[in-house]
């Protein structure tokens, strides 16, 4: 893996997929490579991404995808690290009702929501 100094993010805000991003990928010896930059594409606009590249790691939005492809994503990620950006929505979310439960303790037996800060 490329050391923390050499490694860069790019953002793609419309990416769909690397062939529309103008990226042919390739994986090699259990690593994955740019190996084409196309021409005119988003990615050789960015000036940013260069044959030989090794991808370490990507960032996903969830701004415009549906609950569903966002739930379905997260499902296959067994077993590999990842970093959640997350936003108290306070009452939005399922582990935060302060009409419907008398304490903390209470909440948690309920809801297994330990973790959540209140």
């Amino acid at each position: 893996m490329a050391e923390e100094e050499d490694t860069r993010e790019v953002l793609f805000p419309d990416w769909e997929g690397p062939d529309k991003t103008g990226l042919t990928i390739e994986q090699t010896g259990g690593e994955i490579y740019v190996k084409e930059v196309k021409g005119e594409s988003p990615a050789a606009r960015s000036g940013k991404v260069y044959e030989g590249d090794q991808i370490v790691g990507a960032t996903i939005y969830f701004d415009n995808m549906s609950s569903e492809e966002t739930a379905e994503l997260l499902k296959t990620l067994n077993r590999h690290k990842v970093g959640l950006k997350l936003q108290n929505k306070g009452d939005k979310s399922p582990c935060y009702s302060p009409i419907f439960l008398r304490t903390r303790q209470d909440f948690s037996d309920r809801y297994g929501c330990q973790h959540h800060r209140f």
